[in-house]
Formats: C-alpha cells, structure tokens, sequence
C-alpha cells in the first residue's frame, strides 16, 4: 500500500503541471509531445523509481537542449515541485550529466533546495570523488542547511535507496572533514544525517567511529547527540567498545523475565514482564530485549529492540511489553520456535523459548 502511494505522486496531473511549467521557461517544449510519450504503453505498470527515471529522460529528451542549457530551465522549474516528484530533477543530472562535472554539482545544489539530490550525486563521488567532496565540504559551510544536508546525506556509504559507495565502505577517511565540519549543526536535520553517515560507517568500520566518537564526547550536547544516534547499531551489537564509550556496565541485580503464553498465534502479541531488583537504585541502565525469529529456512535472525535507556533511582523495577506478529514489508513472521531475551547493559540476563504458530483457520 505505502509504495503504490509513493509511486502514484508520479501522475499525469503531475507531468502536465510539469510539462507546463517547461513551457513557461522555454517556450519551444512541446507539453503534448511529452505527455504522449510518457502516458503511452507501460506507465501505470512502472514503480516509483522507475516512473522518475522515465520522466527525467523524456522530460531531458523534449528539451531538446544541451544539458548546461536544459538545466537552465529546469532550475526555475524545480522550484515549483518538492518531495517525491522534486527527484526528477536530480535524476535528469544523473543520467546525462555525468560528463559535465562543474554544471552537474551546481544544479544539483540548486535542486537539493526543493526536494534532494542525496541520490544523483553519488555516481560523481565515484567518477570525480576530489571535485565532488571539495564541492561537498563546501555545501558543509553553506548557510543554506539543505546544501549542509546534502554535503553529509549524499556521501552515506549505504543510503537507503541510493547506491552504495563501497570506496567508502573500504575507507571513510575522505568524509570525516565534511562530518567533522557538521557535527554540532544548528539544524536537526543535518544532525540526524551525520548520525546516520556515522551509522553507515560503523557497520564497515566501527574502529573508525568509535575513535572519532572519543574526539568529540563531551564537546557540546549537539555532538554529544550524533555520536549516541551514530553508534546505536554498535549498541544494538553489544559492542563493548561503544558500551563503554556511554558507561554501560554490567549492573549488580538479580533480573527475570516471564511471559504470559508460551504460544501465540500469527497477528497475535507476546506479552512479557520484565523484572529488576538489587539492594541499591538500579543506576544507569540501557534495558533492550531481543528476539530470535524463525526463518524462512530455518536461519534464526536477532533482532534488537530498545525497552529503556535512563537513570533509574529505585531499587526495583517492572515493566510490561508485548510484540505483535504482523507482518511488514521490513519484517516477515514465519512458524516455529522462538527466543525472547533480556538485555541489561549489553549484557544478555534472561532468556525465554516460546512458539509462533500459524493464523487460526477462520
């Protein structure tokens, strides 16, 4: 359902308003040449990327220009579309201006401005990667924080939806002065974007990150922020280096876990309680649980869910929490046997089997 609704902003209502608003700017774009082209044959077939990649090209083609003059157009164009359908723009660089370096970056900034060009400029890190970050560290000290966000989003070695950089899932040493330069970012949304950068890195290089994240604790609370977002799959990992960089250690208490069933059905929820007690207050505690799923195949996957994360004043505590099986488009249930854990500090303390059964027959 959420992908047929992203693809479908990508609509003939959309390309008309697109089509005329090229008219506007360069009065020789034919608009029902355009839409003829793009509505003909496969279009309500084609998924989002695939609609954005067709739109792009057509939409380069009718222009009929050379790509420094038809991005002269699209600037003004641009201005009038965000979101999803501001991807077009970018995606018209990617595809035929990767052999015009300096005009390719320049209207990627401009078009980053009203929706993202965090996708199209990664093949020119692979192609020119100096030209490109120099450009990027450079956005890093723009006053605009859609350029700055552009400067960190665009160089994440594994951005969803994007290409990976594997040059930098090798290396990331090239991106730190960019990172660097972004840490204690006014804008929370450039914050989020280098925690995420962070985050990419650690899982290729989490001796990189975990040095870096020494640099900078305890310089301003805005760093201090990235670097606990950045590190939260080193957390999820139980990396002792990560562990100890936030002071977690294993806590003198004793801990249970109990759940309410030991079956549950398909679309049903696991309830279970946890239990914390000791003979002073709990202190700092990062209290995760973890499941271990049945797969497809057999394979178990782990997967990490946080309870709480705080200074806990009182000698006890007790909480209660269920998981639902519901399917996801991240996330498949399959039958069979099942593991919950109790996580303290990094530290796994309990453990409990339970089975997962297929849905009632109606």
């Amino acid at each position: 359902m959420a992908a047929a609704l992203l693809k479908d902003q990508i609509n003939p209502a959309l390309l008309a308003e697109i089509a005329q608003k090229c008219r506007q700017f360069h009065p020789a774009f034919c608009p029902d040449t355009f839409l003829t082209s793009m509505l003909s044959d496969d279009f309500t077939t084609l998924e989002l990327k695939q609609r954005i990649r067709k739109t792009a090209g057509i939409l380069y083609q009718q222009l009929g220009l050379p790509f420094a003059d038809a991005c002269a157009v699209l600037k003004p164009v641009s201005a009038h579309f965000g979101g999803i359908p501001g991807f077009i723009f970018p995606d018209v660089v990617e595809q035929f201006g990767l052999n015009d370096p300096d005009t390719a970056l320049d209207a990627l900034g401009h078009f980053t401005r009203f929706s993202t060009s965090e996708f199209a400029i990664r093949p020119l890190l692979q192609l020119y990667p100096k030209q490109t970050l120099a450009q990027m560290l450079l956005w890093a000290q723009s006053s605009d924080h859609h350029l700055r966000r552009l400067a960190s989003e665009g160089c994440r070695p594994r951005l969803p939806w994007g290409r990976a950089l594997p040059e930098f899932q090798r290396d990331a040493t090239p991106l730190l002065p960019i990172l660097e330069t972004l840490k204690a970012d006014d804008s929370d949304y450039v914050r989020r974007s280098v925690a995420n950068n962070l985050n990419d890195i650690s899982k290729d290089q989490p001796d990189l990150v975990l040095a870096l994240a020494k640099q900078w604790q305890g310089q301003n609370t805005q760093s201090d922020w990235v670097i606990k977002h950045g590190l939260r799959t080193l957390l999820k990992k139980r990396n002792a280096g990560a562990l100890a960089l936030f002071g977690y250690q294993a806590p003198a208490l004793q801990a249970s876990l109990s759940l309410e069933q030991q079956q549950v059905r398909m679309g049903e929820a696991v309830q279970f309680v946890v239990s914390l007690t000791s003979e002073q207050p709990l202190g700092k505690l990062r209290l995760e649980y973890a499941i271990d799923f049945a797969g497809k195949t057999g394979k178990t996957r782990h997967k990490v869910f946080q309870l709480l994360e705080r200074m806990v004043n009182e000698p006890h505590l007790q909480l209660s929490r269920s998981y639902r099986f519901v399917d996801m488009t991240t996330r498949k249930h399959y039958p069979g046997a099942h593991q919950l854990h109790l996580v303290i500090n990094g530290q796994i303390y309990c453990t409990v089997p339970f089975e997962l059964q297929a849905a009632a027959n109606c």
